[in-house]
């Protein structure tokens, strides 16, 4: 079950369900917030190509790691959805772009066994996270502003066997990176709660150094792919908080 975030025109943000219909996607759209345990179908029914995609979740708290207890935050005004901008600070040489998986909380996790955290777990999206390369150094490097591109849609049914595509480099197994992301929720789960919508982000061992503009993608295979677009800061578009 793939769940999307989204927007019709200049309305405000609908959950919805991707479905195939007659070679086309479309989604059914939910009445309530799957956050909350409500997934009611309204009814409504729209063609993905007539909707803006937005980051499928709003995370409080995102967790990023390349290794088990080798943890950074990144704020909310970090995440951005697809086909958005990923910023290139000005302050910067350029940035470092890893693919990996995010894993989404379902509902609150708090000092949560290893063999219990899925339970817990609304399913697995694409990430692009970038780090800046400058003299900075530290939380400045990893914490700015749409640094991490989420997407395209979450994806509830985790297939440890699919692979992450990133541009002509060798695939690399999910498998690995789920296992250390759940270990990693269960460890986060002893010191800071997890709650609905906050994400744990497994970066892959792939990287692609970006110093101008240009374009990142990333695909699971059975998920879908997330691209993104790297702009110098000064001359992206002015955005509101929750990435609209």
């Amino acid at each position: 079950m793939k769940i999307a975030r989204f927007v019709k025109g200049d309305g405000l943000p609908e959950y919805g369900f991707v479905q195939e219909d007659g070679g086309k996607k479309i989604l059914a759209e939910i009445a309530g917030n799957p956050f909350s345990g409500d997934v009611t179908l309204s009814g409504e029914r729209c063609d993905l190509a007539d909707v803006r995609l937005l980051a499928p979740n709003f995370p409080l708290k995102i967790f990023c790691c390349d290794a088990f207890e080798d943890f950074y935050l990144k704020p909310a005004t970090a995440a951005v959805g697809p086909d958005d901008i990923l910023s290139l600070p000005a302050w910067s040489r350029g940035i470092e772009i890893h693919p990996g998986v995010g894993i989404i909380a379902a509902s609150t996790i708090k000092n949560c066994p290893v063999s219990e955290v899925e339970k817990h777990l609304l399913g697995m999206t694409c990430v692009l996270d970038s780090t800046a390369i400058s003299d900075r150094g530290g939380v400045c490097n990893t914490a700015f502003d749409d640094s991490l591109a989420i997407g395209p849609w979450v994806e509830s049914k985790i297939d440890p066997d699919t692979r992450l595509i990133f541009g002509q480099e060798e695939p690399l197994d999910v498998r690995e990176l789920l296992k250390c992301a759940i270990k990693n929720i269960a460890f986060i789960s002893t010191f800071s709660t997890l709650l609905p919508g906050d994400m744990v982000v497994v970066r892959g061992r792939l990287s692609k150094r970006m110093d101008l503009g240009g374009e990142a993608k990333v695909a699971i295979e059975g998920l879908g792919y997330l691209k993104a677009y790297v702009r110098k800061e000064d001359s992206k578009p002015a955005k509101d908080f929750a990435g609209n």
